[in-house]
């Protein structure tokens, strides 16, 4: 078993559906302006793009019953061809497609990776596992703004962002033949009365909606951020990229915390320490209106829900141990349902009250989020589990 090469697979994998969710925000302006289309409606592309998230539960399973190296060359397929239609599509429409094939990958890859490393790295070590995964993560969210606007200044394509993650998803791809199978359990179903069962466990309800809650953060602030600076403070395409990036520095070093300290402080208490501080920063933004200081305040923001999600899916990895893929693809489920009603809500709310209003509800729901995480101890129902088992 060659542990190198598996990371760095999953290592790539990650980057690249990563650099490619997170290159719509800082593009939206010129989304817009390509397609014709009004500017607030750009966040309308993940539309389909988060509606086949919902099916990541029956790709979990096909994951657990047929083996996740099979899974994730499948969903590598899907968002390499994705990635190809929208580079090269000249209509709203097929762009939309392309991101819908992209979906298809980034949902089923987002879970998978994770728990074919699981498979073979033990859960006192699997912080470490998952902290890398999030470095790619945060790498992504680092460079891709740059790597998009630098693109997009220099060639004035959609082809020249898309065709160098379609090459890398090709290579990763080739990488994943050499790398070996996973267990298979040919007696995983899903049902839709065994997912609603899994969903009726209270702990697994709190556990899911707790995650829906906190991303509510990213989804609206992140979105309408390269909006907001260039209509309220008339940023250009490529001082909205670099405004990413230094915000995006927040999120190497929660990807550090998460990796340094998960295991050693452990994952519960990393969640809610690093969720509070995304609380602290979403109350000091809704007063401030220096661009500079919003930027300055998002940099805390981002630290926290990215050393908060790392500890927090590592966490519930370990909830449901012998059905792990299908349970962490209901997790990226709630991810696409999350994209979904924020897309949905998004524009609506940013059109009533601007992006104040957008705070304001992160600021509720992450209020709501912490309450319910301090009110039970994921840890403590974990170990009584593995003591059962």
């Amino acid at each position: 078993m060659n542990l190198i090469l598996m990371f760095f697979t999953t290592f790539f994998i990650q980057l690249i559906i990563a650099v490619e969710m997170n290159i719509i925000a800082p593009l939206a302006p010129y989304l817009a302006k390509y397609f014709n289309i009004r500017d607030s409606s750009v966040l309308l592309f993940n539309i389909g793009f988060s509606l086949v998230g919902l099916l990541v539960p029956f790709l979990g399973a096909f994951a657990d019953k047929y083996g996740k190296k099979r899974s994730i060359i499948i969903s590598l397929v899907f968002f390499v061809s994705g990635a190809i239609i929208s580079g090269f599509s000249k209509y709203p429409i097929l762009f939309a497609i392309g991101r819908v094939f992209i979906g298809i990958g980034y949902f089923s890859l987002s879970g998978s990776c994770l728990s074919y490393l699981s498979e073979f790295v033990p859960y006192e070590s699997r912080g470490k596992a998952s902290g890398l995964l999030r470095v790619a993560f945060g790498a992504a969210i680092l460079f891709s703004p740059l790597y998009a606007t630098n693109l997009i200044a220099k060639f004035d394509s959609l082809i020249s962002v898309y065709l160098p993650l379609a090459i890398v998803g090709m290579v990763t791809l080739v990488l994943m033949l050499r790398l070996p199978e996973t267990k298979k359990n040919k007696k995983v179903q899903v049902e839709i009365k065994e997912l609603i069962s899994m969903l009726r466990k209270p702990v697994n309800f709190k556990s899911l909606l707790i995650a829906f809650l906190f991303l509510s953060t990213p989804l609206l602030l992140m979105s309408f951020l390269g909006i907001y600076l260039s209509n309220n403070y008339g940023f250009n395409q490529l001082t909205i990229g670099y405004a990413y990036t230094i915000i995006a520095i927040g999120t190497m070093l929660g990807v550090v915390i998460a990796f340094m300290f998960t295991d050693r402080i452990g994952k519960e208490r990393l969640t809610r320490l690093s969720y509070s501080l995304v609380f602290c920063a979403l109350i000091l933004l809704i007063f401030l209106n220096n661009p500079y200081l919003i930027i300055g305040s998002m940099i805390f923001m981002s630290m926290g829900l990215d050393a908060g999600w790392t500890a927090y899916q590592t966490l519930l990895s370990e909830l449901e141990p012998k059905k792990r893929g299908i349970f962490m693809s209901l997790l990226y489920t709630t991810n696409a349902v999350a994209v979904t009603i924020y897309s949905l809500l998004g524009p609506l709310l940013y059109n009533l009250g601007g992006y104040k209003l957008l705070i304001g509800v992160a600021i509720m729901t992450n209020f709501i989020g912490l309450i319910m995480l301090y009110s039970m101890s994921l840890e403590d129902i974990i170990a009584n589990k593995n003591q059962t088992l």
